[in-house]
């Protein structure tokens, strides 16, 4: 029986196209002009980052990675142009910039399903609910208190500088201890194969749902189950 549920949250709860790749072309145009970078490397950025001719690779950074992480990928890719830069400035300027517009009164958060429902409805079955994100631990909260569900969640992990991000254990741990659960018990829903994964190598239930960057094919096969979106969350488990 799944007592506890993990939620990733771009891709997931809310539409990861409309907010994140606006971001990601703000950041880009922005982080040129920081660096005194000219704009014939701005393709190498953005691959980087994981998005090429303007969509976003699945597997690329920017689908799953935290700032960390795309921070190391872009001094590489800019390396290999004879662009040194040091990647801890790089992580410092994607948190600053990509918060700037992600607090922005006009940036887009738009629910890949009617969210408060699908969370009432785990409240009734005395589901634990948490979240597990590559975004930094404000930006998620002012995400979830945009769409009115902080108060809703049991358990918010995501990059504070200590935990790991994802695959690795250190959120699906913490969510585990705090409530007492054993793995199997735990559910990971998210858009991409790395939620798949992180699911899988601790022990949960892994859950893909198809409102991100991930198609069917992208999960490997290696979901237990694949939903067009939460909002069908209710009714697997009821099957289940």
């Amino acid at each position: 029986m799944i007592k506890g549920i993990l939620f990733d949250k771009d891709g997931t709860l809310i539409d990861f196209f409309s907010l994140w790749l606006g971001a990601a072309k703000s950041f880009v145009t922005q982080f040129l002009k920081e660096n005194n970078l000219s704009e014939e490397v701005k393709e190498c950025v953005f691959h980087a980052m994981g998005i090429e001719n303007g969509e976003i690779d699945p597997h690329g950074g920017l689908a799953y990675k935290s700032y960390s992480e795309i921070a190391m990928d872009i001094t590489d890719e800019l390396s290999r142009e004879q662009i040194y830069l040091d990647s801890r400035k790089v992580r410092m300027q994607l948190e600053r910039l990509f918060a700037e517009y992600v607090t922005e009164s006009q940036a887009q958060y738009v629910e890949t399903a009617d969210i408060k429902a699908v969370l009432d409805s785990l409240k009734q079955r005395n589901i634990w609910i948490g979240l597990a994100t590559a975004d930094t631990v404000p930006s998620a909260k002012n995400c979830l208190k945009r769409l009115e569900v902080l108060e809703k969640f049991d358990y918010v992990g995501a990059d504070d500088g200590v935990l790991r991000p994802k695959p690795e254990a250190d959120m699906f741990l913490e969510f585990q201890k705090k409530f007492g659960l054993k793995p199997q018990e735990i559910a990971v829903v998210g858009d991409t194969y790395n939620d798949i994964r992180f699911a899988r190598e601790n022990g949960g239930v892994a859950i893909g749902v198809l409102s991100g960057v991930s198609q069917e094919a992208d999960f490997c096969g290696e979901a237990d189950y694949i939903l067009n979106s939460v909002g069908e969350l209710p009714q697997l488990l009821e099957q289940i």
